[in-house]
C-alpha cells in the first residue's frame, strides 16, 4: 500500500483520475462551503498529482479535479476563493516538533543567527535583548527574568559563548538567561548565577558543567546540561502552569504560521500532557496536538490515555524513547571516534548512551506488547544499532502482525544496513535535513568529517530502499519553518560555506513535500484523514505564495505560507508586507500569568520544569 503513494502515474491515468476523483460526489448532490481554485493546487495524491479546483464541505474535501467538474458543486452560499496564482497543498503535519517549548521560543527574544534572526556577534546579541527588554518592559518588570533563545557560538563573530560580564551589561540586577539554540547549554549574567546559587565554591552537578574563567573556579556565565537545567525553576516559578499554558497555545500558533495543520508535542511528561489537555479543553487549540509521554517516566499513563482520536483537538499518540543525545553537541553515541571534537574530550571520544540498553529493551519490549507506538530518539549508530536490537527482539516475542508503526527520530548518523534494518523491522525514519544548513558545515568539519558528513540524514538512502521517511524540524531547535525544511531536503546546502552536503541524498521537491504531508500522516495512523487532497479527507489546507515545484530550487526558503486552513476554517492569515517569520514577539499574553516572585514552585510546575529541561534537551542529554 505505501509503495504505491510513492508510485508516479503517467499522465493519462493523471487525467482519468482528475475527472473521477471529481465526479465521485457529485450523485449525492451535496453543496460545498467553499471552492478553491485560480492557483496550482499540489494533492500529494499519485493518481492526480495535480488538480485545478477543490471544494470543501462540514471541513471535508468534497471534490477534486478539473474547475469545470467541481463548480458544479456550487450552491447558493458558496464562497468561491481564488487563489490569485498561490499554490495549495495539504496541510502540514508535525512529525517531530516541541510545541509547548516552542512556545517559550515564541515569546523570548529571539536570538538566532541570519536568516532566522539577526544576531551576528555579541554586539547584536546584547542589542537584541535590549530592544526585547523595552518591546516587553511591563512584563519583564513583573516577573523579573529577561529570556532570549537561539544564540549559536558557533555562528558569533567570536566564535566563543558570551560572558555573564557581557549578559551584566544588559541588566545587572534582572536575573538574564539566555537558550543556545541546541538546547544544551545556557548563559546567565551574574544576578541568574546568584539566583542559581553558583558561584567559585560550587561543584559540577552530575551530567553537567558550569563553565570557569581560565585559570580560577570562579563561574564564566555559561552553563552546560544539567547545570543549566537548574536554571528552568527559576523561570518556571515565576510563570508557573498558568503561563505554560500560554506556552502550549502561543506554539500551537506558531505551527499554524508555517502551515502545519497537525502539530507534535514530542515527549511529554504526565502533568504536562494534562495540561494541554486543559487548554484543549478551553478551546486553546486551533490544529491538531499530538503528544508522546515519555515512556520510562509513566507507562501506566501512557497506556490509560493513548488514543487513536482527538478530544478538542489534542490526543496522546504514543510512548517516547531516548537513547542518546546530540551531534552537533558531541553527544550522540557513535561506533567510531568523532572526527575533530570541539572541546576538553579524550582520545577516541564518541558519545554516550543516555538509557541503559535493559531501558532500551524494556521499553521497546512493552511499547509493542500493549500495541502502543514508540518514537525513539536515537542519533548515533551505537544508540541505532540498540534499538534495532530492540526492536528485533520484541518483534520476535510478539509476532503478532500487529502494525505498529515504530518511529526513529533524528537517525542524523546512519549506516546503510541500519536503514536495510530498519526497513525490515517497518520503523519509519523521521529525519532531520535541517542539519544540513544549519550544521552542515560543524559536521563536515567537525563532528564525522568530509566524508562521512555527507550523507548525515540520509533521505537518499531512504528512497533508495524504497522507504517512506519523513522530515521535521524539532522545533524549538530550529524554527517550525516548514519551507526551509522543504529547502534544507531539496537542496541541502550549508549556509555559511554553501556547501552541497550529500548531492546524493537530495530528492526532488514533491518527494520532499510527502514527506511533510502524506507520509508522517501515515506516520501517525492518520492517512486516511490527512495527507493529501482526496475526497473524504479533512480540509487541512497551506496556501503558499509560490510554487515550490516550478522556482529555482536555491530560492524554495523564500516561499511564504500566506495562509494556513485547518478544516475549511482559516487559522493564520499573511498580512500584507509582512514575513511568517516572528520578529519582535510581544509577551503581553504572559503578564496575567507572571506571579512576579521566586517563590516556591508547585508540583505541576516542578514537573513542568522537568519536561521543559528534558524536552529541550531530547532526555538526559539532548538533541
Amino acid at each position: 500500500m505505501i509503495e504505491q503513494l510513492q508510485s508516479r502515474a503517467s499522465s493519462w491515468v493523471a487525467a482519468v483520475a482528475l475527472c473521477m476523483v471529481a465526479a465521485a460526489p457529485l450523485s449525492a448532490q451535496q453543496a460545498a462551503d467553499s471552492i478553491w481554485s485560480g492557483g496550482t493546487i499540489l494533492t500529494m495524491d499519485d493518481k492526480a498529482m495535480r488538480a485545478e479546483a477543490v471544494a470543501v464541505a462540514n471541513g471535508r474535501i468534497i471534490a477534486v479535479g478539473r474547475r469545470s467538474d467541481v463548480t458544479k458543486l456550487q450552491g447558493p452560499a458558496t464562497q468561491f476563493v481564488d487563489l490569485q496564482g498561490r499554490t495549495m497543498v495539504p496541510g502540514f503535519v508535525d512529525p517531530h516538533g516541541h510545541v509547548v517549548v516552542g512556545g517559550l521560543q515564541a515569546l523570548s527574544a529571539n536570538l538566532l543567527a541570519p536568516p532566522d534572526g539577526k544576531v551576528r556577534d555579541i554586539a547584536s546579541l546584547q542589542q537584541t535583548l535590549r530592544d526585547w527588554v523595552q518591546t516587553n518592559a511591563a512584563a519583564v518588570e513583573k516577573a523579573k527574568v529577561i529570556i532570549g533563545f537561539g544564540y549559536d557560538n558557533a555562528q558569533l563573530a567570536e566564535l566563543r559563548h558570551p560572558t555573564k560580564e557581557e549578559l551584566d551589561a544588559v541588566s545587572q540586577d534582572i536575573p538574564v538567561l539566555i537558550i543556545h539554540q541546541s538546547s544544551h547549554l545556557a548563559t546567565a549574567n551574574s544576578a541568574m548565577l546568584r539566583l542559581m546559587g553558583y558561584d567559585a565554591t560550587s561543584k559540577d552537578p552530575d551530567g553537567g558543567v558550569i563553565q570557569r574563567k581560565p585559570g580560577t573556579s570562579e563561574p564564566n556565565g555559561t552553563l552546560e546540561e544539567t547545570a543549566f537545567f537548574s536554571a528552568v525553576p527559576v523561570v518556571l516559578g515565576r510563570i508557573g502552569p498558568e503561563g505554560l499554558k500560554v506556552f502550549a497555545r502561543e506554539g500551537a500558533k506558531l505551527w499554524a504560521r508555517f502551515g502545519y495543520t497537525t502539530a507534535q508535542e514530542g515527549r511529554s511528561v504526565p502533568p504536562i500532557a494534562d495540561l494541554m489537555k486543559q487548554v484543549a479543553a478551553e478551546g486553546g487549540f486551533a490544529i491538531d496536538v499530538a503528544t508522546y509521554p515519555d515512556v520510562l517516566v509513566d507507562r501506566a499513563y501512557i497506556k490509560a490515555n493513548q488514543s487513536g482520536t482527538y478530544t478538542n483537538r489534542f490526543r496522546v499518540a504514543g510512548a517516547k524513547l531516548t537513547i542518546d543525545g546530540s551531534p552537533q553537541g558531541f553527544t550522540a553515541w557513535r561506533d567510531k571516534p568523532y572526527f575533530k571534537p570541539v572541546g576538553n574530550y579524550p582520545p577516541g571520544y564518541s558519545g554516550y548512551a543516555a538509557a541503559s540498553a535493559e531501558q532500551v529493551m524494556s521499553a521497546v519490549q512493552w511499547a509493542t506488547e500493549n500495541g502502543i507506538q514508540i518514537i525513539t530518539h536515537a542519533n548515533g549508530e551505537r544508540a541505532s544499532d540498540l534499538l534495532i536490537a530492540a526492536h528485533r527482539a520484541a518483534q520476535a516475542r510478539a509476532p503478532d502482525g500487529r502494525e505498529l508503526r515504530p518511529v526513529l527520530i533524528h537517525g542524523q548518523f546512519l549506516r546503510e544496513d541500519q536503514l536495510d534494518s530498519y526497513k525490515a523491522l517497518g520503523v519509519i525514519p523521521s529525519l532531520f535535513p535541517m542539519h544540513t544548513f544549519y550544521w552542515g558545515d560543524w559536521h563536515l568539519d567537525h563532528t564525522v568529517g568530509p566524508q562521512a558528513g555527507m550523507n548525515i540524514s540520509p533521505t537518499g538512502w531512504a528512497r533508495k530502499r524504497d522507504m517512506i521517511f519523513t522530515t521535521h524540524h524539532d522545533a524549538p531547535v530550529a524554527f517550525p519553518d516548514s519551507m526551509r525544511v522543504l529547502d534544507a531536503t531539496v537542496t541541502r546546502r550549508a549556509r555559511g560555506s554553501g556547501r552541497i552536503v550529500g548531492p546524493d541524498q537530495r530528492v526532488d521537491v514533491i518527494t520532499a513535500l510527502k514527506a511533510m504531508t502524506i507520509w508522517p500522516a501515515h506516520q501517525i495512523f492518520e492517512e486516511k484523514a490527512k495527507g493529501s487532497l482526496e475526497v473524504g479527507k479533512l480540509a487541512d489546507f497551506v496556501i503558499l505564495s509560490k510554487d515550490p515545484t516550478s522556482v529555482e530550487a536555491t530560492t524554495i526558503a523564500e516561499i511564504e505560507v500566506t495562509e494556513t486552513v485547518k478544516e475549511g476554517k482559516t487559522v493564520f492569515r499573511l498580512e500584507p508586507g509582512k514575513r511568517t517569520d516572528i520578529g519582535l514577539p510581544d509577551i503581553t499574553p504572559l503578564l496575567a500569568a507572571f506571579g512576579g516572585h521566586p517563590g516556591p514552585i508547585d508540583g505541576c510546575a516542578h514537573d513542568a520544569m522537568f519536561q521543559l529541561t528534558t524536552v529541550m534537551a531530547g532526555g538526559p542529554a539532548s538533541r
